[in-house]
């Protein structure tokens, strides 16, 4: 819904998403009506799209505050592509900005969670490495290894228990977060239809940043033990292969 704002178009998309914009020349006196009914409907769909895409920012703002912020939100920011399930990629930056959610600092972090549960979603298929595939690798070469990370692989990192708030937020009945201020990781994964969240600690954050970067297994290993002395290696190997977050192997340095 881009378009230059000097423009005919750009008059019209402007119109259609601030009510108290002028109607467009373009827009005969006779059509002035259904273009109100149509600037509503539009806002209200868009509206509707940012609900569906943050249910968890939703219920820890409240219907009705979540529904005029996302008006406002609509206004400001059109969407950018016509695939709806991306739109709101900019919430959180507008959440962190609001003045009167200081006291929910959170609230942006679990818009960028929900945003990237989403993307991971909707990215491509591709396979995930198994136990065999593991199995083939010798001690020697298993440190030069190079994981290749899945599309749908991501890391969400904030200052606060993103990873309790939203799912205690995604029950029937939200739950309690005994500390909201608890820094927490997550590692976004899809490995078959459905996107699964895993927290992670230093040492497993450490681990899955360098080997999504290409770094050897070997190296990974150790900047884990420099973040986490009490980094566990043998669960991270299992959350490597239970997570779905790696498609393939490769031998050798990049």
């Amino acid at each position: 819904m881009q378009a230059d704002p000097a423009s005919a178009s750009g008059q019209f998309i402007k119109g259609l998403l601030d009510p108290d914009a002028p109607v467009p020349e373009g827009v005969k006196s006779g059509s002035v009506r259904r273009y109100g009914v149509y600037r509503n409907n539009v806002v209200v769909g868009l509206v509707r799209a940012i609900e569906a895409n943050f249910p968890v920012v939703r219920r820890l703002l409240g219907e009705s505050y979540f529904e005029g912020f996302a008006r406002q939100f609509v206004q400001k920011h059109p969407p950018r592509s016509p695939l709806m399930f991306l739109y709101g990629e900019a919430l959180g930056n507008c959440l962190s900005e609001e003045d009167d959610l200081r006291e929910y600092p959170y609230l942006a972090d679990i818009a960028r969670l929900e945003q990237q549960v989403r993307t991971s979603y909707h990215e491509a298929d591709a396979p995930i490495i198994s136990a065999n595939d593991l199995a083939q690798i010798s001690e020697d070469a298993l440190t030069q290894a190079v994981f290749i990370p899945h599309p749908a692989m991501a890391v969400v990192s904030s200052t606060f228990a993103i990873h309790s708030i939203y799912r205690a937020n995604r029950t029937d009945i939200p739950e309690a977060v005994e500390d909201p201020t608890a820094a927490q990781s997550v590692l976004v994964t899809r490995p078959k239809h459905e996107v699964v969240l895993s927290k992670l600690d230093p040492g497993q954050l450490a681990f899955m940043r360098s080997l999504a970067s290409g770094h050897p297994f070997g190296d990974a290993a150790e900047t884990a033990f420099d973040a986490d002395e009490n980094f566990d290696l043998t669960i991270a190997i299992s959350m490597v292969l239970t997570s779905g977050a790696f498609q393939s192997i490769t031998i050798g340095k990049n």
